[in-house]
Order: C-alpha cells, then structure tokens, then sequence
C-alpha cells in the first residue's frame, strides 16, 4: 500500500456502493436545499475521489442524477447484485431549528452485537471522528441502530438490524448523518459545492484510515469570511492563496436559486485544495471592507481550516425608529428607540442628538450598542416633534455617522412624530343586560350597556345603539338613555312596547 505518482494503491481489490439517499428533491432544507440533492453530490464527489486519487477497482452509486427516485430495496438489490464489498449511505438530519450534529449508524442485532459480515461498527468510529472534525459541529456519536432507536420494539420483534440498508445488505454497511439540513446556517453551507467536496474527502479518509492506508498529503485549506461585528458570512468576499483564488457565494452567483431577498442567505466559505506543503499569505477583500492579509501554514494530514474576520469600512446609519417617521398618534409615555447598523460610539450619539421643542431626556443602550433606547417623562400630548442625530456620530471604530442615508458619510438624520392624547384606550364593554345567547328574557327588557370608562358624545348615541329585530333586521323602537356612574358610562335602551315572543333580538353598538 502506497502512495505514488499521487495514486493511493491499496484498494484494487475492493469496491464500494456509494449510496446517496432519498430521491429526487425529498427532505426539502429549511432554505430551499433538500437532502436528496445535498447527498447526490457528495456521493458524487466521493466517486471523483476514489476514481482520480485511488486505485479502486469499482465505484457503485444507487442513484447519479436528481430525476431518479429509487426505493430502499432497489438500492440494496443493486449493492448486492453487485456483489460490492462496502455500502454506504450519505443522509443528512433534521430536528429542530437550532439542532446541528452528525451522527453515524451501524448495524446492530437485538442482542447488542453487530451484524454479519462485521465492519460497519469499525467504520463508523473512524467517520463519526473525521466528518465531526471536518463540519466543526457538535455530533450525537456512533450507535449500532438498534440501540439508538430505543423507542421502536422493531429489533426485539425482528432481531435486527432497524435500518433497512443495514438489514439488507450483504456486505458491512453503515449511515451517516451529515448535520441538519433544517439548520440555516448547516443548509446554507451545504449549498455550497466544494463544502460537498469537502464532506466526501471526510468519508474517504475515514475509508483509508479503515483499511491502514495511510493519508496523502492533504494540502486543503478552508474556512468561513465573516463579519467582525455581526458575525454574518459575508457573500462575494475574494479570497487568494498559494497562486488560486476563490470568491464566496452570492446572490446571483447561487442564493437566487432559493430566495428572492438578496440579502437573506449566505455562507461566506471558501475552499482550496492542492495545496503544497509550505506557508502561505491569504488575502482576502470585499467591497465595504476593509483588506486583510494573513498566513497561514498547511498542515499535512487534515484540513487546514482558517477563518477571516473583515471590519466593514461602511459608515453607521440608522436602520429603525419607534416611532416611525410621520407616526400621528404615539403615545407620549413611550420610549423612543433607534437601532444603528453598527456598534457605535455611545457619547458621540448621545450628543449628536436634538429634540425639538425641547424635553429632557436620559439615554440607554442594548444589542451591543446598536440599540439607542431615548427616556422622557414629558412629552407633551398632541404635539409635533422633530428629532435629530447630526453627523458628529460616530462609531466604536470612527466612521462617520451617514445621517441621511445616502451611502456616505456625513448628512444630518431627522424625523418627525406626533404625540397622541391622554386617552388612547378604547373603551371596553365591561357587562351587558341581558347577556349574551340569554333565552326566556322578559318582553319589556330594558337593555343595559355597562364601559369601563366615559363614553360620548351624547349626540351620537341614537345612530350608534339600538336594538335589532334578528328576523329582519329593523330596529326596535324606543328610546335611549346614557348614564355615568363611578365614571363609567351605561347605555339603556327603553323598547316602546312588548317585543315579539320566541323571537331572537340582538343589541348592536357601532
């Protein structure tokens, strides 16, 4: 077994079924990736693997194209028609939204141990730690099936294996579960195809490492650009290395595949391979950031992994009020708020900051000072207010606050807002007599209405109170009276006569 003209040998005589599950565009990710899709091409990349790096005898794939829908027991006939020597199968997760982790399944009978031909078991303990290593996420372990779906009486009534393809294999056979494709951040990376490369030089080496090949140099390097304040990827950013260049996904490069907004999904990941041994500079720009040069030296038997940080050179703006500009009617007693773009420079806002006619005011901050929280007792009622951040904002790194939003700095910032009055609860309708679905009610009723507060004007009263003949609709003559007791206003309503028996009538108010 050895490595030469950059062929691993060692492999000539076995083979392997790849088996890239589901079909088609089943298990649809939470951002529009599905797992059968996802799975396809790791698959994929894993034959390219074997087929251009190795010396293997045959790659087997139940299913090479996204059009085929293949069934579980077509995918173990053809493994087993075949007679290959190994069978796996690529599957990713799903759980709840914030759930990400691998996890790796062998087959297992009833009693505990692993079913015949044995290797699935070995297999998995080398994967479960190479594709963990290499997702960088946190992982549930390596289960033989049968202790894993605990909740299943399917293996003591059987004897196992639970899975179907561990069942029904003739050659070791296991499943993997590549993170969670119901995770935003996991689905997003898996959209990205040299990610997918990446998952499958996992499996390969885990495959290596399984039969005592040892492992080529690896001369991979990969990581993710990112925000340095919001931490959000950061789509398009150039990345150069070692004579190649990569730019990370966009929205027209891949994300309008699966989202209309185009600022709603990203990855920010970047990947090169062939990489010599030796130490290299990264450089890495974005347009609204700031360059950044760093080195880093290529480690030989694992993935170089090398995140970037980028400071964005964008000046601050302000992304939220409440109230909104042109609010009519809020209320004097709440808080103003405003929520900055970036991390900002708490003093120069706070004096940056003017209110027209002038209140006292004191200031707090939240969100990592992106959140300006404005407190004043006095507002006044039914008054117009203008409010004003000049230019001399600033934020923690000394860019320039961009008042009016034009894409540079400078421009002072300003709304308006009308307070509302002292009342803005509408009243409540606290009882009623009779009450509602009441049967049997006397024919001379007098309704009674009862607010939780003063209600008015009396002027309108007569348009907006009556009673209501269900039958057909017309109202019921008579006369209406408005009451204030402790503050609160009642509506009687007095009919002229006896109203109809074993008749159904409603009380209206407008």
């Amino acid at each position: 077994m050895s490595l030469s003209s950059g062929q691993v040998t060692g492999l000539s005589d076995w083979d392997i079924c790849i088996d890239p599950g589901h079909s088609q565009t089943e298990n649809m990710g939470v951002n529009g990736y599905s797992e059968a899709e996802e799975v396809l091409r790791v698959g994929s990349h894993l034959r390219d693997i074997f087929l251009t790096q190795t010396d293997i005898d045959t790659v087997y794939m139940t299913r090479t194209n996204d059009q085929q829908s293949v069934s579980l027991s077509q995918r173990t006939t053809y493994a087993n028609s075949n007679s290959a020597s190994w069978f796996h199968s690529i599957h990713s997760n799903a759980g709840a939204i914030d759930h990400n982790n691998t996890l790796l399944l062998w087959g297992q009978l009833s009693d505990g141990t692993p079913d015949p031909p044995v290797g699935g078991e070995e297999m998995s303990g080398y994967m479960i730690d190479i594709l963990t290593r290499t997702m960088r996420i946190p992982t549930i372990g390596s289960w033989g099936d049968c202790s894993f779906y605990t909740w299943s009486d399917y293996c003591d009534d059987s004897g196992g294996p639970y899975l179907y393809i561990n069942r029904n294999t003739n050659m070791p056979s296991e499943l993997s579960e590549e993170g969670h494709h119901t995770n935003p951040t996991q689905n997003q990376l898996h959209m990205n195809e040299e990610y997918k490369r990446l998952l499958a030089y996992s499996f390969f080496w885990s495959i290596l490492r399984y039969h005592e090949i040892d492992r080529p140099f690896v001369g991979i390097s990969a990581g993710i650009i990112s925000d340095m304040e919001s931490g959000l990827p950061i789509n398009g950013a150039q990345v150069a290395m070692g004579g190649q260049s990569y730019i990370t996904d966009t929205y027209e490069s891949l994300f309008h595949i699966y989202s209309n907004e185009p600022g709603e999904l990203g990855n920010g990941f970047y990947f090169f391979e062939g990489l010599e041994d030796g130490t290299f500079d990264v450089i890495i720009t974005a347009n609204d950031y700031y360059s950044d040069t760093s080195s880093v030296t290529i480690l030989d038997t694992f993935i170089t992994f090398h995140d970037i940080e980028l400071l964005s050179s964008s000046s601050p703006f302000i992304t939220g009020s409440f109230p909104a500009d042109g609010d009519s009617l809020f209320p004097a007693w709440n808080d103003l708020v405003f929520d900055f773009s970036r991390i900002m420079n708490t003093a120069s806002v706070e004096s940056a900051f003017s209110i027209v006619p002038s209140t006292d005011c004191t200031f707090s901050w939240s969100n990592n000072y992106q959140t300006l929280t404005i407190h004043s007792d006095s507002l006044a009622f039914e008054t117009l207010y203008h409010i004003y951040f000049n230019d001399s904002a600033m934020d923690i790194h000394g860019h320039q606050f961009d008042g009016n939003n034009d894409g540079s700095p400078g421009g002072q910032y300003s709304m308006t807002f009308v307070t509302g009055p002292p009342d803005m609860t509408p009243p409540v309708i606290l009882s009623t007599y009779p009450a509602n679905v009441t049967q049997n009610v006397e024919r001379h009723p007098i309704i009674n209405v009862e607010f939780n507060e003063t209600v008015g004007p009396d002027s309108v009263i007569n348009e907006i109170f009556f009673l209501e003949r269900f039958m057909d609709h017309s109202h019921v003559p008579g006369t209406n009276m408005h009451y204030t007791v402790d503050e609160r206003s009642v509506f009687c309503f007095f009919p002229d006569q006896a109203i109809q028996m074993n008749e159904t009538f409603v009380i209206r108010i407008n």
